[in-house]
């Protein structure tokens, strides 16, 4: 199967029947742009999942944080059952939730912040959260409670994310510069006309640690690797030298882990009013 043409189709569309999420004409071109960035990452995405399976026929998907739908439309498209999630102020653009409708996929409005997902225990084959977790501006570990509960036993989480380990970072420490968010994004995200609600990275992961949170809430990693975009938007020597550094694993700037859902975690997890 040609899963770079099917998941270009798709981007594409955005082109000629842009969303405009948030209500303000013209951010359609800045979407398409968005989309059109990580293509390469959703081509990967599609990929990855469709050759877990021998059969599509019955799989059951939950793509959380799934934005704008270009992974869970294309496995829609390829014979996935396919449900998505979204931060309630993405959930309220009705071209959004149109669009999901079109293609007549359940998306719920959920604030992972809550820590409860309105699934059915083990009920998902699959469950895709890639670009999610390092927004989350809390501890993950609930939430990963939550995504085991959902997933049938020997059912996959996909994990996609930066790798905090990212060659450009380890510059920036070594030069005493910052690899976080700048100060100045805090103003953003609570500027209403800023697409920053939860755009900042707020805690992002070394390979390590992602195998080890997963490890620890009763997945065990059948697949994890580095990563970058080779369309990048470097030119000439510094195009040459991020492809020669590349050529070192851990210096890629992202990150994939496949795991597996092998137990139920047993933590006693003790909740206040200060760490919840």
């Amino acid at each position: 199967m040609d899963y770079s043409k099917i998941v270009h189709e798709v981007v594409d569309s955005y082109k000629n029947t842009p969303i405009n999420m948030l209500g303000n004409e013209g951010t359609g071109d800045g979407e398409y742009e968005y989309l059109s960035t990580l293509r390469d990452s959703y081509v990967r995405t599609v990929q990855d999942v469709d050759l877990l399976f021998n059969d599509r026929k019955g799989k059951k998907v939950l793509e959380v944080g799934a934005f704008l739908g270009p992974v869970s439309i294309t496995l829609k498209g390829m014979g996935y059952d396919v449900s998505a999630t979204e931060i309630p102020e993405f959930h309220e653009s009705n071209s959004l939730v149109e669009l999901y409708k079109k293609y007549d996929i359940p998306f719920h409005s959920i604030n992972l912040k809550n820590h409860e997902l309105p699934f059915e225990s083990n009920s998902f084959d699959v469950v895709v959260i890639c670009e999610v977790i390092e927004h989350l501006n809390f501890n993950p570990l609930l939430i990963l409670k939550e995504l085991n509960r959902i997933l049938k036993k020997g059912g996959y989480l996909y994990i996609g994310m930066p790798n905090q380990a990212y060659i450009l970072n380890r510059i920036k420490l070594l030069a005493g510069k910052s690899i976080h968010n700048k100060i100045d994004d805090y103003f953003k995200q609570f500027d209403r006309n800023c697409n920053m609600i939860v755009g900042l990275h707020w805690r992002e992961y070394t390979l390590v640690e992602t195998k080890e949170l997963t490890g620890r809430m009763g997945f065990n990693s059948i697949n994890e690797y580095y990563y970058y975009d080779k369309n990048t938007s470097l030119n000439g020597f510094k195009k040459l030298l991020f492809k020669l550094l590349c050529l070192i694993p851990s210096f890629r700037p992202f990150q994939v882990v496949i795991a597996k859902k092998v137990a139920e975690p047993e933590h006693d997890f003790w909740l206040t009013d200060a760490n919840s």
